[in-house]
Order: C-alpha cells, then sequence, then structure tokens
C-alpha cells in the first residue's frame, strides 16, 4: 500500500488556537494511513497520525533520529543551522544510550518527589506577587514562565535570574520574528553556561550539574563542549514547554468550569487531570521527527529509506480508538495517562516527573489561594504566537 500522496499539504500545519493540536489531523487520520505533505523546503514527507502507528514508529530501531541524514524533515528553516548539532533528542543508539544512562538516576520519580517543596515554595512566592500587584497581571509573565526557570534551574544548577534574563530576551526576539538575535543570545548564553560549568569543576554544589561534571566529565566520557549543548537542551525543555503547559492548562480549567468545580470538589483528581491536560494541549506536539533507515510498513504504508516521517503526538492524543469523544476535555478520562505527550520509547522524555509535579502544584496553589481567579478576556483573544507550537506569551487574569 502506498499511502495517502497529499502533498498540497502544507507542513506543519499552525494551530487556530493555542489549547489544542490543529483539527487537520483528524481529517488525515481518517485516511488510515499516512500522510505524504509537503515542508516548507518543498521535501516531502510522512505524517503518521493514528496513536498505534505513532508508538510503532517511535519503538522501531529502523527510525532515526539523526538530523544530520539529509532525509531528515526539517519543518522550519532555522533548524537548518542545527542539522550536524548532537544533543540527546538527535542522537541514535549507541550514543544515544550512552548519554542517557548519564542522565536518568537524575530525574527519576523519587528525585522529582523530592522537589515538591522547593516547587510549592516558588508557586507561593510567585502568588504573593501578583496578589500585591493586584489584578489585572499577566500570568504568564508574573506566574508560569519564572516558576518553569526556578525549577529548572534549582533542579540544574543554573540561577533562574539568568535563565529568565536569556529567555525573555529571547520571547521579546521571536515576538519580532528576530531570530538572528535569538541565536546570538544563544551563543551568549551557551558561554556563560561554558564558565559555570568550569566553576561547578572547582566548587561543585548539590545539584545535577555537579554531579555529572564530578562523575563524568572528569572520567572523559563527556566533553564540556557537549555538556554546554546537553544543558541547554534539558533547560530549553524544562522551561518553554512547561511554562506554556501551566499557562494553557489554567486557561482550559477557568474555560471549563464544570470540569474545574469537579476538580475543587475532589481535589484527589488532580494527578488525572493533569493528565488530562497534557493530553488535551500536546503542548510539545511536534517534538519527534524521523527518517526511515530502510524500508518499513507503517499502518499499511511502505515508507522508503532516506524519506522523512513526522509523528506529531497531538494526533495520537486524539486518536478516538484510543480516547472516547477526545475533543471534549474530560479531567476524570480513565484513559488519560496512555497519552504520548512525553514521547515514547528511548527518547521519551526525561523530564516527564518533573513536569508532572510542577503543573499539580501550580495548578493547585493558584486555585487554593486565588479562588476567584479567572480571565480577564474571553480566551478566545488570547494572543498566541505564530509558531509551530503553542507559544503564549499574554494572558491577563484577575480576581
Amino acid at each position: 500500500m502506498t499511502g495517502s500522496v497529499v502533498e498540497d499539504i502544507d507542513f506543519p500545519i499552525r494551530r487556530t488556537r493555542p489549547f489544542r493540536p490543529p483539527a487537520e489531523y483528524a481529517r488525515m487520520r481518517e485516511t488510515g494511513t499516512p500522510v505524504r505533505v509537503r515542508l516548507y523546503n518543498g521535501n516531502p514527507a510522512w505524517v503518521v497520525t493514528r496513536h498505534a502507528d505513532i508508538r510503532a514508529v517511535l519503538t522501531d530501531t529502523r527510525f532515526s533520529s539523526d538530523l544530520s541524514n539529509p532525509g531528515f524533515p526539517v519543518i522550519h528553516p532555522e533548524l537548518e543551522a542545527r542539522r550536524h548539532m548532537k544533543t540527546l533528542v538527535t542522537l541514535d543508539p549507541p550514543e544515544h544510550t550512552r548519554v542517557r544512562r548519564m542522565l536518568i538516576n537524575e530525574f527519576t520519580a523519587r528525585r522529582m518527589n523530592a522537589q515538591q517543596d522547593e516547587v510549592q515554595r516558588t508557586a507561593d512566592e510567585l502568588v504573593d506577587a501578583m496578589l500585591a500587584a493586584g489584578g489585572p497581571v499577566n500570568l504568564a509573565e508574573s506566574y508560569s514562565f519564572p516558576l518553569a526557570g526556578s525549577i529548572v534551574g534549582n533542579l540544574l544548577g543554573i540561577p533562574s535570574d539568568e535563565i529568565e534574563k536569556c529567555m525573555s530576551d529571547s520571547r521579546a526576539y521571536a515576538r519580532a520574528n528576530d531570530y538572528a538575535s535569538i541565536g546570538a543570545r544563544i551563543v551568549e548564553f551557551k558561554g556563560f553556561l561554558a564558565d559555570l560549568i568550569a566553576e561547578k569543576e572547582r566548587e561543585p554544589a548539590d545539584d545535577v550539574l555537579s554531579r555529572i561534571v564530578a562523575k563524568n566529565v572528569a572520567a572523559g566520557e563527556l566533553t564540556v563542549d557537549e555538556l554546554v549543548t546537553l544543558t541547554f537542551v534539558i533547560m530549553g525543555a524544562g522551561y518553554g514547554p512547561t511554562a506554556n503547559m501551566i499557562s494553557l492548562g489554567l486557561v482550559l480549567l477557568l474555560d471549563h468550569p464544570d470540569q474545574l468545580d469537579a476538580l475543587r470538589a475532589d481535589p484527589a483528581m488532580m494527578p488525572n487531570a493533569v493528565e488530562e491536560l497534557l493530553r488535551y494541549v500536546s503542548v510539545s506536539d511536534l517534538s519527534a521527527m524521523r527518517v526511515a533507515t530502510s524500508d518499513v510498513e507503517v499502518g499499511g504504508c511502505l515508507i522508503r529509506a532516506g524519506e522523512g516521517v513526522i509523528v506529531p503526538n497531538g494526533a495520537a492524543n486524539y486518536d478516538p480508538e484510543v480516547f472516547e469523544e477526545p475533543d471534549h476535555l474530560d479531567l476524570k478520562r480513565p484513559t488519560a495517562r496512555r497519552h504520548l505527550a512525553f514521547g515514547h520509547g528511548i527518547h521519551q522524555c526525561l523530564g516527564g516527573n518533573m513536569v508532572r509535579v510542577e503543573l499539580a502544584i501550580s495548578y493547585q496553589t493558584l486555585l487554593n489561594r486565588i479562588p476567584g481567579l479567572r480571565l480577564a478576556i474571553p480566551s478566545a483573544e488570547i494572543p498566541a504566537l505564530a509558531t509551530v507550537l503553542p507559544e503564549v506569551h499574554d494572558i491577563p487574569v484577575t480576581w
């Protein structure tokens, strides 16, 4: 079977609203097979949209994460310059296995649960400042971004004010579509990280960076340049997507009063509510791209060696074969945890346990401490950046 050839579809498809993946995924899924689309540079790629097929691709060693492979589906021109940058997400085994093993013990559920007091303290401090300022305030800038930055900074051992300065600059450049300045800011921040790593080599602390420096850099298993890139990737993953998930999850709760009332009545629902919000928003929808290294059949479709494959988790998370009435937000959904918001297989997000802790505490703290919290404008009017992922920088709330 050759699959559905629809090369007049330009990909990626931008969200019409930041709170959920594009509706076009459902129409693509209805074809029953992967769909062939056209990328920004005119190159074709396959888009896989069924939950079972996406899981299959993400566990099949015949699909590579190597960004330098000519057939790898680059979805944005800015990524072309990073084709030869080796990071955890673009490595294949055995190199991926080697690097991931250096990190896996730092992100266990036990270690992440030990961060709960720090997350709670930070959330309370930010709410204190919001209440002192009085509404309306920008939820994203007053709460979501600084909370995410503080927690990932504390975990890694990077001063949160340095993270926030770099990322706030990058947000300003993104609003102006000034990608050159974003690149320059990233280079500058990587220089800061190199200096910080040298400092931790001299004076180690109780943080992830210090432990990796002492164990892996000192042993010659990881170079300083490799650790700088690895740290930046971990920091980025723990900052932007987490902050946007805090913001968008809160908006969804405020926009679904029946669900919010049920959650207020039964706080024990929170863990499952977090899973359902992760499914519904699918904030890192386009985090997984692959290239076939040999001919592979997926969903009855033959994908040839060298062809690019895109596996949007937002499509999997709305598959009605797994999630009944997927367009409906249901905080009690029994299958919510089957979402693929953190990916699947060997590249599944290391920080999933941390994100779950952050989301549960960030939502519960706001709901408990500001019971009258509400959106200051209709949710449909909340402006989103014109990016392939749901980025929202302005969310006015009041109480």
